[in-house]
């Protein structure tokens, strides 16, 4: 890869999108014109788009991706030679452009949820970082730890995704975390705060969300992962919102933390542990402009 690609700083959204694709394409992995990070780009390269036009859905909803596609592009280096970050990106390509119109099999997005995390591990220095059960693993201090990773499409499937991330954690026979991406299982329809007061109070509604879910399942979170090495359950949720003056677009994140360490000495240790190693790791929100 030429220096010129690794050293360029994207300053607008258009010049990010097209760093992405650039670095995607250096692994040699093609990418088609119809593919979702194509649309977007070509979308991004209209410039303004008035919010009732077609495109305006698939303009915003880069934000989200290639924030996420953003981080794991700036590690890929670390894993350029490593066959299954090769073949989980190639996966990573696949899907439509805006998540609402997916079907219930996602393997795209899915996929970018997993290195999406997995970057945030490579970012914060827990190597060595790799793909396997359950989804990723890393270590922190030379402790080796398991992250499940589930993107929900609908809260009717928490129960079972749950499972499914402590059966893997349990194979694995390691401490770590159960991550979910409950984004859109949370808003179906993807649709953003486009009021400013909205905008205003999301964070306060966001957290009360949280807790009144956490409060809801946390007998059964508390049933679903005992004897099986799970630490904590950690919910990621994605949000656009117009500014509180309506001029612009914002896309942030929350992440929120339920413990299921139950007091006991050592599992408090390692997620304790676990926990200051990957919040190092986790990128801040950038505002590129939109030009």
């Amino acid at each position: 890869m030429s220096n010129a690609l690794q050293n360029r700083e994207p300053q607008t959204r258009v010049e990010q999108a097209a760093y992405v694709i650039e670095r995607v394409q250096s692994l040699g992995v093609p990418i088609h014109e119809a593919s979702r990070l194509m649309l977007m780009l070509r979308a991004l390269e209209r410039g303004h788009i008035d919010y009732d036009d077609r495109r305006f859905p698939i303009a915003l909803e880069s934000m989200r991706d290639m924030y996420q596609l953003r981080l794991i592009v700036d590690q890929m280096e670390a894993h350029r030679e490593n066959p299954k970050f090769r073949t989980s990106v190639e996966r990573l390509l696949k899907d439509a452009a805006l998540p609402q119109d997916g079907s219930s099999n996602t393997p795209g997005r899915d996929t970018q949820f997993e290195l999406y995390v997995a970057a945030i591990c490579l970012r914060a220095g827990l190597l060595p970082v790799d793909y396997d059960e359950p989804d990723v693993t890393c270590a922190v201090e030379g402790v080796k730890f398991g992250i499940a990773a589930k993107r929900l499409k609908s809260l009717d499937r928490f129960e079972d995704r749950v499972k499914d991330g402590v059966d893997q954690m349990r194979r694995a026979k390691l401490p770590g975390i159960v991550a979910l991406d409950l984004t859109i299982a949370r808003n179906p329809d993807n649709r953003p705060y486009t009021s400013g007061l909205q905008s205003q109070l999301s964070l306060i509604i966001r957290h009360d969300k949280n807790r009144q879910f956490f409060e809801q399942y946390e007998q059964d979170i508390y049933r679903w992962v005992a004897d099986s090495g799970v630490r904590g359950v950690l919910v990621f949720e994605f949000t656009f919102r117009v500014s509180p003056n309506s001029s612009y677009w914002i896309h942030d994140g929350m992440m929120c933390w339920f413990p299921t360490t139950n007091d006991e000495a050592q599992p408090e240790r390692e997620l304790a542990l676990f926990q200051r190693g990957f919040l190092r790791g986790m990128p801040n929100l950038e505002n590129l402009t939109a030009e």
